[in-house]
C-alpha cells in the first residue's frame, strides 16, 4: 500500500512500562516505520518512579499526564478506585491541550489508538476535530466498559461522572468509535455483549517477532519441566496447577518433572495461599517461583520446556504466551478459557482442558511425559498456525488492510 503518515496514540510506552500491551504496542510502531510509513507516538511521560536509561528514539513524543492505578489491597481501594476513574476521565482536558500543540502543523492520514486508560478518551477531540480518521485497537475491553457497561450497570458512577466531570465525559461519547480492532474474535463478542458494536469490526491479534523454533526435536532441559510465564495472581489458574502437581505426583511418583512459574506476584495473601498449598500437596520440590524475568528469558525457557501450561481461568482476550510458545515449537497444554479455542486445536496444536479442573491438567502433563511423539506432533502442528496466522508479517497485512478501509471510510461526522 502507499506509505502513510500515521498518529499512533498510547497511554503507556516502554521503557517506562513492559507490559504485554505496551511492548505490543511499540513493536507495531517500530514495524509500520520499517515497512516504510511515516509514524509518530504520543504517549505518557516518564513517571517519577522510572529510574532506567531513557533513550526513546526522536518519533516518540512524551506529552500526556498518566493517572496511576491505585495498589492499595485495603477496604478503601474501592472508594479510591471511583476518585481514580473521575481523575481518568477528566485528565483529558489537560492531555486534550497537549495533543492540540502536537497537531499544530501536523497533519496524519490516520490515527491508531493502542488503548487510552487513564490519559482520558477525549483527548482525542483534536483528531476528530481536525477530521483524523481513528482506527482504535482493543486488547481489553476498556471501551465497553467505560461507555457502555458500566453506566448500564453503575448508575451511581454514571452520575458522578456527570457532577464531577461532565465535560470530559460528554467529549467522550462525540469521539469516532466507527473502526476498532479487537484482539481476538472472543473480546469482540464480548464486547458486543457489553454494548461497543462499531460499524467496523476487525480483528487483528498480536505476532510474532522472532525466528521461529523449528527443530521440535531437540534435547530439552531434565529432568522435564512444565513452564508458565504471567502474573502470580488468581486469575491466572496458578492454584489449579499446583493442584494438578499434587495430582501427578501421587498418581506417577515414578514420573520426573518440574513445574517453573515465571513472573511477580503483588497478591502477598494469594502467595501464602499458594505456598500453604504447595507444602500441602507436598510438592516443594518440583515447583519454582523464577520471579520477573526478561522477554528474551522468557523465550529461552519456553524453548527449553517439555511443555507450557497456559492455565488462566478469568477469559483472557488474546495472551501472547499462547503464540510464543508455539513459535518456540513447544507443546502447549492449555485451559479451556477466552480465546485459547481461537488459536489452537484440541488435540491437534494443543491438550486443552477444562480450566478448573486439575486432575485433566495432570492427566494432560502425564501423556506430555509419556509420549514424547505426541509432544512432537502437537509442537509440529502449534508452530504451522503461527506460520499461517501469527507472524508479524502476517498482522501487518491485517493492519495495513485495515487502515485502508478507515481512511477510504472519511472523516468523522457527529
Amino acid at each position: 500500500m502507499e506509505k502513510l503518515r500515521i498518529l499512533l496514540v498510547t497511554n503507556k510506552c516502554p521503557p517506562d512500562f513492559d507490559g504485554g500491551y505496551e511492548l505490543r504496542a511499540f513493536q507495531i510502531a517500530q514495524a509500520l516505520r520499517a515497512r516504510g510509513h511515516e509514524l509518530d507516538v504520543v504517549t505518557s511521560r516518564y513517571r517519577p518512579t522510572f529510574h532506567g536509561e531513557k533513550n526513546d528514539p526522536p518519533w516518540v513524543h512524551r506529552i500526556f499526564r498518566f493517572v496511576p492505578v491505585s495498589q492499595s489491597k485495603t477496604w478503601w481501594r474501592k472508594v479510591e478506585r471511583v476518585f481514580l476513574r473521575l481523575r481518568s476521565t477528566s485528565v483529558a482536558g489537560e492531555n486534550r491541550a497537549a495533543l492540540a500543540a502536537h497537531l499544530a502543523g501536523r497533519k496524519y492520514d490516520l490515527a491508531y489508538h493502542f488503548g487510552l486508560h487513564r490519559v482520558g478518551l477525549a483527548l482525542a477531540e483534536p483528531l476528530v476535530r481536525q477530521g483524523t480518521p481513528i482506527l482504535w485497537h482493543a486488547g481489553d475491553n476498556y471501551l465497553a466498559q467505560h461507555l457502555h457497561h458500566l453506566p448500564r450497570t453503575q448508575p451511581g458512577y454514571t452520575l458522578a461522572l456527570r457532577l464531577f466531570a461532565g465535560r470530559w465525559a460528554r467529549m467522550e461519547q462525540e469521539i469516532d468509535y466507527r473502526h476498532i480492532a479487537f484482539v481476538s474474535e472472543f473480546l469482540r463478542d464480548d464486547c458486543a455483549a457489553k454494548g461497543l458494536r462499531p460499524q467496523r469490526a476487525f480483528v487483528i491479534s498480536r505476532g510474532i517477532d522472532f525466528p521461529l523454533a523449528e527443530d521440535v526435536a531437540r534435547a530439552r532441559t531434565q529432568p522435564p519441566v512444565f513452564f508458565l510465564a504471567g502474573r502470580i495472581d488468581p486469575t491466572k489458574g496458578v492454584h489449579n496447577v499446583i493442584a494438578a502437581a499434587g495430582l501427578l505426583l501421587r498418581q506417577r511418583p515414578e514420573l520426573a518433572w518440574k513445574i517453573e512459574f515465571g513472573g511477580l506476584s503483588n497478591r502477598p495473601h494469594y502467595q501464602a495461599q499458594l505456598d500453604a498449598q504447595i507444602a500441602t500437596e507436598g510438592v516443594g520440590e518440583r515447583v519454582a517461583f523464577l520471579g520477573q524475568l526478561s522477554r528474551a528469558e522468557v523465550t529461552a525457557r519456553m524453548q527449553s520446556a517439555t511443555a507450557y501450561v497456559f492455565s488462566s481461568v478469568y477469559g483472557e482476550p488474546f495472551s501472547s504466551t499462547i503464540i510464543e510458545s508455539m513459535a518456540c515449537g513447544t507443546p502447549l497444554i492449555g485451559a479451556d478459557d477466552g480465546s485459547l479455542l481461537e488459536v489452537a486445536q484440541p488435540g491437534v496444536s494443543a491438550l486443552v482442558y477444562r480450566k478448573n479442573e486439575p486432575a485433566e491438567l495432570a492427566a494432560y502433563m502425564a501423556n506430555v511425559l509419556d509420549d514424547p511423539a505426541l509432544a512432537q506432533r502437537l509442537a509440529t502442528a502449534g508452530l504451522a498456525t503461527v506460520r499461517a496466522r501469527y507472524t508479524l508479517d502476517r498482522i501487518l497485512e491485517q493492519t495495513e488492510a485495515a487502515f485502508a478501509e478507515v481512511i477510504a471510510a472519511g472523516p468523522y461526522l457527529p
